[in-house]
C-alpha cells in the first residue's frame, strides 16, 4: 500500500524537481509543503522529513460529485513523502493509490488509477539522475 523508493539527488533538489514536474503535468498543484524537521523541532532533533500536498481539482470533481463518494476526502489531497535517513540518504514515499481506488471500485477507481500513474511518472522522473 506504500510505496518507498530511493531518491539519487538530495532532499532539497527533490523537492524542487517533484514540484516542478507534478506542476507540468496537466490539472495538477502543489498545495503545500509540509517540513515536519522543522515543525518537530522543539520536541527533538531529526533528519530532514516532508511531505507534499498534491491535488488534481479535475480529477477530485470527478470523485466528489456523487454523494456516495465524497467519504474518501479523509485521504485527500494526496501527500508525496520525502526524507532522509541517519546515513542521508533521500526517500520519497507515497501510497499506491491506484490499489487504493481498486478497493472502491467505480469512478473512485478509474480516477485514482490514473492519479497513480501521473504520480507514479512524477516520482520516477524526480529520483532518477
Amino acid at each position: 500500500m506504500l510505496i518507498k523508493q530511493k531518491s539519487n539527488r538530495s532532499y532539497d533538489d527533490t523537492i524542487a524537481i517533484l514540484s516542478e514536474t507534478l506542476k507540468k503535468k496537466q490539472d495538477w498543484r502543489v498545495l503545500t509543503i509540509n517540513d515536519y524537521q522543522k515543525s518537530t523541532a522543539p520536541f527533538g532533533a531529526m533528519e530532514r522529513v516532508g511531505s507534499m500536498n498534491v491535488c488534481n481539482p479535475r480529477s477530485a470533481a470527478k470523485i466528489l460529485a456523487d454523494d456516495a463518494n465524497r467519504g474518501v476526502t479523509a485521504f485527500m489531497p494526496m501527500a508525496i513523502g520525502v526524507f532522509e535517513d541517519k546515513k542521508g540518504q533521500v526517500y520519497v514515499s507515497q501510497l499506491n493509490v491506484g490499489l487504493l481506488g481498486m478497493m472502491f471500485g467505480g469512478t473512485i477507481a478509474d480516477v485514482m488509477g490514473a492519479a497513480g500513474k501521473d504520480l507514479n511518472e512524477v516520482v520516477a522522473s524526480a529520483i532518477a539522475k
